[in-house]
């Protein structure tokens, strides 16, 4: 991976806007899974999916700049 997906990926995580939404996304997911009807099982497997989409996207952009030997830092948009 380049530097540059490394930093991109710090940047975004960073990003407030970007961070909103994910939150927002994943939040409504995670509130219609709770109501639910627990015998609609393609409901329930949309919302996970949602929900895991969102952590997975942030994970992956994590592993970015860990791959390049940075930490996150949220208060610089290159850390």
């Amino acid at each position: 991976m380049s530097d540059h997906y490394a930093k991109e990926a710090a940047r975004l995580l960073a990003d407030d806007t970007l961070k909103l939404a994910f939150d927002a996304v994943r939040l409504d997911a995670l509130e219609a899974l709770a109501a639910a009807d627990a015998d609609d099982k393609t409901m329930i497997l949309r919302l996970q999916s949602r929900v895991a989409s969102i952590d997975d996207i942030r994970a992956e952009l994590r592993a970015a700049i860990l791959r390049q030997g940075e930490a996150p830092n949220e208060a610089s948009p290159y850390a």
